[in-house]
């Protein structure tokens, strides 16, 4: 059976894993950028480094964006239970499995398919705040929750 905490152990895994790769290929970045010699054509070596430098300011804010969500997530606590749909909750429906967190989508683990999606995203606003048979909906589908964890 799927609980919280390994749901979140696993969201917290793929996380970690992004922002290992970020962190990486920003130092490759830099690397990159502060190893360039100046060449005879002034222009095209300036390019260069300002495309890295762009490139380098694109990591950074993936990197910011990840630490966030992972303290986001850290901040779920695994035991609480509730009887309406708030940040933390699992719900299955007859359409899926949903983890009120952040917003990375579809994820699969050894259960199945589950969406990890955000309170701020359209079907995450529609569930606030329901139920166990209460229903939502959307894109002209009826979905009923007929869980809640």
């Amino acid at each position: 059976m799927r609980s919280k905490a390994h749901i979140l152990e696993g969201l917290q895994k793929k996380l970690k894993i992004s922002l290992d790769e970020s962190e990486r290929d920003y130092f490759l970045a830099k690397e990159s950028r502060d190893s360039d010699t100046k060449s005879s054509a002034g222009d095209k070596f300036e390019t260069g480094r300002e495309m890295m430098q762009r490139e380098m300011d694109k990591l950074s804010a993936n990197i910011d964006l990840l630490k966030s969500q992972l303290a986001k997530i850290s901040s779920i606590d695994v035991l609480k239970s509730s009887s309406s749909i708030g940040f933390g909750s699992f719900i299955s429906t007859d359409a899926g499995h949903y983890f009120m967190s952040i917003g990375l989508g579809k994820i699969t683990d050894e259960f199945g398919d589950f969406f990890a999606i955000s309170s701020d995203s359209p079907i995450g606003a529609l569930f606030m705040g329901k139920q166990t048979g209460e229903k939502i909906n959307i894109q002209n589908r009826t979905i009923t929750i007929s869980s809640i964890q």
